[in-house]
């Protein structure tokens, strides 16, 4: 949310403030110098003497709530100079005043990275969320925090071997054949290494939690919810969720568990998804070992497929993805989408086993003149075709929101965390998911609430879904039905720019607040909503924009139908 508001582009200054200051003030030399000078020194010294205020005794809660602010706050002050600049003096065209908006986020691009490497914890957290928005984040700082899924500087070695010794209580060599001292990944609140057990020479992964890691995530949300309350008091109710959603993930003990139970749930139903299962007994609060997955992230495995596409137009993976990005923007791109024919699932389908019984035909063949023709007349042997793993974004997109909603809906128990960096292409076709940390649960009465939101989403009128969303808990100052409708879209079925009429989904979220202060959102749900969210993003990045209340339709209903004779009496609790 932080970074959402530092980087999103301005809103206009109202017509009394734009009065207040004239041109001149503006653009002489000298008064702008003492007025950015003077204004950051004072902001800066504010805010330092509200965090030792609020801060007590507790001096690390004072140093890092002093570097964020004294960081933070000139890069902000920039970003608001610049607009007013624009706003008191247009450039001769748009195309003038992007390109000042582009050497502004170079300028800070890497200082803003550094801060939030510096700061680690949640402010990864929120980069990682920002990394799966391009139609919110500068394109500049997207693909800086892309590296934030999985690229995050690691703990040395050793500091990974005294971790393990600690939790096991035995020296490492007894435990794994080989490991790799080197982290293959670290992110948020830990990193993973890849081993091999003892005994079984079974390939592993041993993720580990830095210890330090709780303690600052509460002194940073602390920070955050100060800020998002001096600056952007509609984000409160998100932010108190968000929260909630994190004090979770602190027990690898508990991961552990969600790794069976929904492993359990999910892979007999959906042959193509693989869960890791953790290994019995190796599980304690700071180190968890689990099964490992051989393959590669899904993201970089789509780059590779959208390269081809680019080149056969005759462009470069950048110009493909900006000309996607803006049709996304301008709403043409979900338009294609519903009108423009693209092959089905089962047409892809189709299509690979052919090219692989294809492959499979050639390798024969070689296999045969590999062991005739070339000892007999002394010939060089051929190669073997690589069986190719096709991609099929449709099925990709289908499959990941049936699992996620049969998780949610069905099961009540669901990993509320799959963004791009979890989701894994293994090399068998079959896709992996890891990382269930974030793992939420809700009860059967919120089960039956959400499934009935999703119908009324994707099939309802307007004024149904209002009730409903009310009754769930919605509320704000004045019960606009406007506001609460357009709350529920963007929570569980849309926001592109239909939905967000033609605004950015986080200026539009914006400007529901100030017309009807939100008071209080749905309690329970936020980590369902952003499993949504982060399923959209993913299909906005591989051109294929959906609505979740439509994917996630289907078992909907079928929740609703197996408890239609009851769940009108659970509907009417209060969650």
């Amino acid at each position: 949310m932080l970074l959402r508001r530092l980087l999103a582009v301005p809103k206009p200054l109202n017509s009394r403030l734009r009065r207040s200051l004239s041109v001149s003030s503006i653009i002489q030399p000298i008064r702008l110098i003492k007025y950015t000078f003077g204004t950051t020194i004072l902001t800066g010294l504010g805010f330092i003497s509200y965090a030792v205020y609020e801060s007590g005794p507790e001096w690390e809660k004072f140093r890092r709530t002093s570097y964020f602010w004294s960081h933070m706050i000139p890069v902000y002050l920039h970003y608001r100079y610049q607009q007013m600049y624009f706003q008191l003096i247009p450039t001769k065209t748009p195309a003038e005043e992007q390109q000042a908006w582009l050497s502004l986020h170079n300028k800070y691009c890497d200082y803003v990275m550094n801060v939030v490497l510096h700061q680690r914890g949640v402010y990864i957290k929120l980069g990682q969320i920002a990394s799966t928005r391009p139609d919110i984040i500068p394109k500049t700082y997207l693909k800086k925090f892309a590296q934030l899924q999985d690229g995050v500087p690691a703990q040395p070695g050793e500091y990974a071997r005294q971790m393990i010794e600690q939790a096991f209580g035995k020296p490492l060599e007894e435990i794994f054949s080989e490991f790799n001292p080197v982290a293959v990944g670290a992110a948020t609140i830990g990193q993973a290494h890849e081993a091999r057990l003892k005994g079984s020479n079974q390939s592993v992964i041993v993720k580990i939690q830095y210890p330090e890691v709780r303690r600052l995530f509460g002194l940073d949300f602390s920070t955050l919810k100060r800020f998002i309350k001096l600056a952007q008091p509609e984000h409160l109710p998100l932010f108190d969720e968000f929260e909630k959603g994190f004090q979770i993930e602190f027990d690898f003990r508990r991961e552990a568990r969600a790794l069976d139970i929904i492993g359990r749930n999910i892979m007999p139903l959906y042959p193509n998804i693989v869960i890791p299962r953790p290994i019995p007994g190796m599980a304690t609060e700071f180190v968890l070992v689990m099964e490992k997955l051989e393959g590669t992230k899904l993201v970089d495995a789509l780059k590779l497929e959208q390269a081809k596409m680019a080149a056969a137009q005759g462009k470069t993976l950048e110009e493909f993805e900006q000309e996607m990005m803006t049709k996304y923007v301008s709403g043409e791109l979900y338009r294609e989408a519903k009108k423009k024919y693209t092959p089905s699932a089962l047409i892809v389908n189709i299509y690979a086993s052919l090219i692989r019984t294809i492959n499979q035909t050639k390798n024969l063949c070689i296999l045969l003149y590999n062991h005739s023709i070339v000892p007999i007349m002394k010939r060089a042997p051929m190669d073997y075709i690589e069986q190719r793993v096709f991609i099929n974004p449709h099925e990709i997109i289908d499959l990941l929101n049936d699992v996620h909603a049969h998780e949610i809906l069905i099961d009540g128990i669901f990993n509320g965390d799959p963004h791009p960096g979890n989701i894994f292409l293994l090399k068998n076709g079959k896709i992996g998911l890891i990382d269930f940390g974030q793992v939420s649960e809700l009860s059967l009465s919120q089960r039956l609430k959400l499934a009935k939101l999703i119908v009324l989403l994707a099939e309802g009128t307007k004024e149904e879904l209002i009730q409903h969303y009310i009754a769930m808990g919605a509320r704000t100052r004045n019960m606009n039905p406007y506001v609460i409708e357009k709350l529920a879209r963007l929570g569980f079925d849309r926001d592109d720019q239909e939905i967000c009429e033609g605004k950015n989904a986080q200026l539009f979220f914006e400007s529901l607040g100030k017309l009807d202060e939100i008071i209080q959102l749905p309690e329970g749900y936020l980590m369902a909503a952003r499993v949504g969210l982060l399923l959209r993003g993913l299909g906005t990045w591989i051109q294929l924009p959906h609505s979740t209340a439509q994917k996630w339709l289907p078992i909907a209903k079928q929740l609703l139908e197996k408890y239609k004779d009851v769940n009108e009496s659970l509907l009417n609790e209060s969650v």
